[in-house]
């Protein structure tokens, strides 16, 4: 099974953790916290209860997030002064595209303002 990890940030003051699954469905809306907390600490916080050998995909807010037994999917940072290879990229356009589809789920939750109703 693939999910997806997303932050959702209404404002600088308001934010939350959508969880998707592949059909894009919301599994899991996290409370409303501070703009300042970092996406990863929400993530943390919050026990995400997947079947082990399911997939995640997670975009680099976080970064260094794990859970037991599932495969983290998240793009390839561009190393410093370096560029990425040509097998790199295209494995960053491919999970773009599957993020695509993620963001439009994120404005449907925004457009019915139910995250900031939390």
């Amino acid at each position: 099974m693939e999910f997806a990890i997303q932050s959702l940030t209404w404002s600088a003051l308001l934010k939350n953790v959508l969880l998707v699954n592949a059909l894009l469905i919301i599994l899991f809306l996290s409370a409303t916290s501070g703009g300042r907390i970092h996406d990863k600490r929400i993530a943390e916080a919050t026990p995400y209860p997947l079947p082990a050998g399911s997939r995640l995909l997670q975009d680099l807010g976080f970064l260094a997030f794990t859970l037991p037994q599932v495969e983290i999917l998240m793009p390839t940072k561009k190393p410093r002064g370096q560029e990425l290879t040509l097998e790199q990229h295209r494995a960053n356009q491919a999970l773009n595209q599957r993020r695509l589809r993620i963001e439009h789920v994120n404005s449907s939750v925004k457009r019915c303002r139910i995250g900031a109703l939390r």
